[in-house]
């Protein structure tokens, strides 16, 4: 059991890490095609794409809650055991898990650590 939680955090936490990753690689490419010369607007805009990617995993979680009263009416012959709350919660979790909101949360928090790193040494 303590595996398998394991092996599902190292998996977030690299997900997390490739994310931030590819994101550096845009900001560092905007940055050079627009001839930014100095560490604060490098700074900024890591913080601000910090932000916007714990925005984004919270508003998925979200977006995704919005129209249960939609799917309260869905039935199915697979959901024929459900309530019509399971069948919310089945719908919802598949459309939108958790981890996106981990995630999103985990890359934002990381490319605002960047921002000041970015700040204190150059």
């Amino acid at each position: 059991m303590k595996r398998l939680v394991l092996m599902a955090i190292l998996k977030m936490c690299g997900k997390a890490i490739s994310i931030t990753m590819i994101t550096g690689i845009v900001i560092a490419g905007i940055g050079y095609m627009n001839k930014w010369d100095t560490s604060i607007a490098y700074s900024n805009a890591f913080f601000i794409a910090g932000c916007l990617l714990i925005i984004a995993g919270g508003m998925s979680r979200l977006a995704a809650g919005q129209e249960w009263n939609a799917f309260q009416l869905f039935s199915g012959e697979s959901f024929r055991n459900m309530s019509s709350g399971d069948r919310v919660n089945f719908i919802i979790n598949a459309s939108s898990s958790l981890n996106l909101v981990i995630l999103g949360l985990l890359s934002g928090i990381l490319l605002i650590l960047i921002s000041l790193i970015v700040t204190k040494i150059f």
